[in-house]
């Protein structure tokens, strides 16, 4: 069996990290699997230090018929493709139409939003296999259709557990001047309206104005460097206790030099970062919606509040300085992680395409 992980992402994401977590790890076990992808981008540099295969998109923005044929002769050459953004199945899509040998299509379905009746109709049932849903609440939005129903399976981004571990990180307190009794909180996201940034900057200003804390925010993500998130850091006055850390490789470091990890999101597919924060036995603050509803347990694993809501967000905060040494709280959060083991998400996938191709291609 071989295997085509696609994705028209240049930077870098969940779904990114998961397209190319499955190539690592399918290689691992024996199957030979590479990548579709954009010559130069985040992703095809980790993948070549890795030694896994690449191969290229035609185009970035849109896909001519000749491009169109080139693309249906590099998946011809594949048993399985399986692709992980909206973009990268549209041209996957198209070009099986023009493959002299079509593989088994596999769609990736990482967001809570409604499809059309069209695209169900269309680029989700003609030439395409299987949809794989990453939480029980976007397969049931795929499932609403009844032409999709028997091509949804559950399976769930996974994690890499060797690399989000338990521990401390002193270093890297040292190297941002955050002194050693200071609290640190710390947020993965890329900047955007839906990840909650509007929603934890005003909340972690009211949560040093009530606890007088020495206390400072990371913001890790693509864009928390840019304009628009400095913008509205100065807007709260929180230039010195708020630090931009932008795209970083060094995300299980950040967060073993945290107390507290918040997530905000208004919608949210997962929170794979929320999973790795919890690997680490981080005291976790998350917003309770979509994929999160299914892991998330209130005072049990984490601290879950509501989305969109400031206060509910500063309350929450207030709970994780409480509970800072609630060891009960880690463990559990730890446990729960496991169960998004990268290896067990391979495996599954794995037999999910095995299983696709001893029936009949759609």
């Amino acid at each position: 069996m071989k295997i085509l992980q696609a994705t028209t992402a240049i930077g870098w994401s969940g779904g990114t990290e998961q397209c190319f977590l499955l190539a690592k790890y399918m290689n691992d076990m024996g199957y030979e699997t590479h990548i579709l992808t954009f010559r130069g981008c985040e992703l095809d540099r980790r993948a070549e230090k890795l030694g896994i295969e690449r191969v290229y998109f035609p185009n970035t923005k849109k896909l001519s018929l000749s491009e169109a044929k080139k693309l249906a002769e590099i998946i011809e050459g594949y048993d399985v493709v399986n692709t992980h953004i909206s973009k990268a199945h549209w041209f996957v899509w198209i070009s099986s139409f023009l493959a002299k040998k079509r593989p088994a299509v596999v769609y990736t379905r990482r967001v809570l939003y409604d499809i059309s009746p069209l695209s169900a109709f269309t680029k989700y049932s003609i030439n395409v296999d299987g949809i794989v849903g990453i939480s029980p609440e976007i397969c049931k939005k795929l499932q609403k259709y009844p032409i999709l129903r028997k091509k949804v399976y559950y399976i769930p981004s996974g994690i890499e557990l060797d690399r989000f571990y338990s521990g401390e990180e002193v270093e890297l307190r040292k190297e941002l001047s955050i002194p050693a009794d200071a609290l640190v909180v710390t947020n993965v996201a890329n900047f955007s309206q839906v990840k909650g940034h509007h929603v934890l900057l005003p909340a972690f200003k009211k949560f040093l104005q009530t606890t007088r804390k020495k206390a400072f925010l990371l913001l890790v993500g693509r864009d928390t460097c840019g304009e628009e998130s400095t913008s509205l850091i100065k807007k709260y006055g929180l230039d010195t206790q708020v630090i931009p850390l932008g795209f970083r490789r060094d995300v299980p470091r950040i967060l073993r030099a945290t107390d507290i990890f918040v997530f905000p999101s208004v919608k949210e597919g997962l929170g794979s970062s929320l999973l790795q924060a919890m690997a680490t036995g981080r005291i976790v603050v998350a917003s309770y919606t979509g994929g999160i509803k299914d892991y998330l347990r209130h005072m049990e694993n984490g601290i879950a509040v509501e989305p969109g809501s400031v206060d509910s967000l500063y309350r929450g905060l207030l709970t994780a300085l409480e509970n800072l040494n609630n060891e009960g709280m880690k463990v559990s959060a730890r446990e729960t992680a496991e169960k998004f083991d990268i290896k067990n998400v391979a495996r599954k996938t794995l037999n999910l395409y095995k299983e696709l191709l001893r029936a009949p291609l759609s």
